[in-house]
Order: C-alpha cells, then sequence, then structure tokens
C-alpha cells in the first residue's frame, strides 16, 4: 500500500512536476488549487507542503509555471471556482464504477474505465491520475465528457477530465456491467436445483421420520398386547393350579358321649384321643400323651388309669 498524505499519495506531486504547465491559485476557502490543465487538486495547507512544494519548489500563491520555470504571470482564470461548478454539476450524480480492465491508449497513456448504471455512460480517466488520489476515493460525474470529481468520505478534493472514448470501447465498457453473465446463469439454475434436491430430501427425511413413529407405535401396541395376554395366561394356569379354595364345612357337632368326651381332649397340646368300638353300645375313649397335667380332670370325668397301656380311658356304657 502506498504511502498517503492526507487525500493523495506521493504520485500528485510527480504528476506535476512532469507536468508542462502547472497554474496554482488559493480560494477564498483557505484552500489552494493547483492544476496542469488535465486535473485540479484541493489541497489543505499541510498536503499542499508535503506534495506539491517539494516537487515544483514554490510557495502557495497565485502563480503559473511552464516547463519548470515559474512566471510572474497569474492564472488567467478562477481555478477555484471552476472546480467548484464541477462539483456542483456532479455532486448528484451516481458513483462511477471501475472495469477492471486498463486500456492503453498510446502516447504512453494507461486508460482506467468507469461506468454509471443509472446514466448509462461509460468514462476513460488518465490511471496515473487517480494513482495520485488515496485509497478510498469515489469519482462522480455528470458524463462521459464532463469533469470526474474524487470524493473521500463525502468530501470532494480532486477534478480529472476524461479521455475522448470512441464507440467500440464505450460498447464494450457498457457491455461489461450489462451483458448477462452465463456463468451466473448457470449459477443460479444450478442453487435452483439444489433447492429442488434439498427439499426433496426433506421430505424424504419427513416421510421416514413418520414411519419410523408409526412402527414405535405399532410396537408399543403390540408390546401392550403380549403383556396382556401373558397376564391372562398367568392367571388362567394359576386358577388352574391353585383353584380358589372353597370355604371348608363347619366341623360335624358331636352326637354321642364318646364323641362329646373326645372332642373335649381332642384340642388340647400334648392330648392325643382315641375312640375305640365307637360303633358299638359300649366304646371306650382312649387318652394317651401328656396327660399327668389333665389327670384330675380326666379323672372327674369317669377317666381311668391303665397300667398295662399307660394312658386314660374312659368307658362310655
Amino acid at each position: 500500500m502506498k504511502k498517503t498524505i492526507g487525500n493523495y499519495t506521493p504520485d500528485a506531486g510527480k504528476v506535476l512536476k512532469q507536468s508542462e504547465r502547472v497554474i496554482c491559485c488559493t480560494g477564498e476557502d483557505g484552500m489552494i488549487y493547483v492544476t496542469n490543465g488535465y486535473l485540479a487538486y484541493k489541497f489543505t495547507p499541510r498536503e499542499y507542503a508535503a506534495v506539491v512544494q517539494p516537487a515544483v519548489c514554490c510557495e502557495a500563491g497565485s502563480w503559473t509555471m511552464n516547463n519548470g520555470q515559474k512566471t510572474g504571470e497569474p492564472p488567467t482564470f478562477d481555478l477555484a471556482k471552476t472546480f467548484q461548478d464541477a462539483e456542483h454539476k456532479a455532486a448528484s450524480m451516481e458513483a462511477l464504477e471501475r472495469c477492471p480492465l486498463n486500456l492503453d491508449t498510446g502516447k504512453k497513456r494507461t486508460a482506467a474505465a468507469f461506468y454509471n448504471a443509472a446514466q448509462g455512460f461509460a468514462a476513460l480517466y488518465n490511471a496515473q491520475y487517480l494513482e495520485a488520489l488515496a485509497s478510498g476515493y469515489t469519482l462522480r460525474s455528470p458524463g462521459s465528457h464532463a469533469p470526474a470529481i474524487a470524493y473521500q468520505n463525502g468530501e470532494p478534493f480532486a477534478m480529472i477530465l476524461p479521455i475522448r472514448i470512441d464507440d467500440k470501447i464505450s460498447r464494450a465498457v457498457k457491455a461489461y456491467f450489462t451483458q448477462p453473465d452465463d456463468n451466473a446463469g448457470n449459477a443460479d439454475e444450478r442453487r435452483a436445483e439444489l433447492r429442488d434436491k434439498l427439499a426433496a430430501a426433506e421430505a424424504e427425511c419427513a416421510a421416514l421420520r413418520a414411519e419410523l413413529d408409526k412402527s414405535k407405535a405399532a410396537q408399543a401396541a403390540a408390546e401392550q398386547a403380549a403383556q396382556r395376554a401373558n397376564e391372562t395366561a398367568a392367571a388362567a394356569i394359576a386358577d388352574t393350579v391353585a383353584p380358589s379354595p372353597k370355604t371348608a364345612a363347619p366341623a360335624a357337632e358331636p352326637k354321642t358321649a364318646a364323641e362329646l368326651i373326645a372332642s373335649r381332649w381332642s384340642n388340647v397340646d400334648g392330648v392325643t384321643v382315641t375312640i375305640k368300638g365307637a360303633q358299638t353300645t359300649s366304646p371306650v375313649v382312649w387318652l394317651t400323651g401328656d396327660t399327668d397335667p389333665h389327670a384330675d380332670e380326666i379323672k372327674a370325668q369317669g377317666g381311668k388309669w391303665s397300667n398295662k397301656r399307660g394312658a386314660y380311658y374312659v368307658r362310655v356304657a
């Protein structure tokens, strides 16, 4: 990147030093205007001292220089007013777009091509003059044969006259900006094709997700049905293997005297009751086991001890 001094590069001084004629004047606005007849620069005092004065070896003022020699004759026109009039005409114009191709116009001069889309015209400017401007500038002009004004941050600082442009070059520059780009069209078609494919892929994914959700729901329903079937089968097996218990029939009430005696002792722990000859007219109730704690009561009910059998017995007549 070139070194810059304000709105200019060192090339601005080189352009003026190489020019046959240089005119300088100071405007009422305090700015210093310098021209070589093809361009005009609007300098601040600091920019003039750094860029112009080393090249022309003259302080700012109202003077003319021919072939490097300063003369006493003042400028024959109001350079500041000329600049301001051109800026007034260009201010409302759309910024020019630069074509990336430079043109060799002969006379060791390279031209930079620009295009105004709103007005539909092409214009050429000396590329060397443009290299004297700090980067970031914009050009505005009302026509291909009118001066272009250079702006930096909205402030005008240079005026450049155009190079005469023939119809062939003008058409070529216009074509660059206006002719449809086949590659761009193909790119648009490709993007549209990719969008369609993307939409189709998304639709397919949505269908697969719906099918998956449906399969999951069916699987869940099948698992629930299987669980219910297993529970039903288990209940059926349980009913078969372990039928519901029936209510136990109440024990028959004792009817005979022997049965009454037997029922009295049948629930006593450690005592075993046996009726011998229950179907006879004289049954005998035998009490065996741990009868010692109950001996008195047994005897009170008519019980007798049998040494032979080691047990009590009650004979019912």
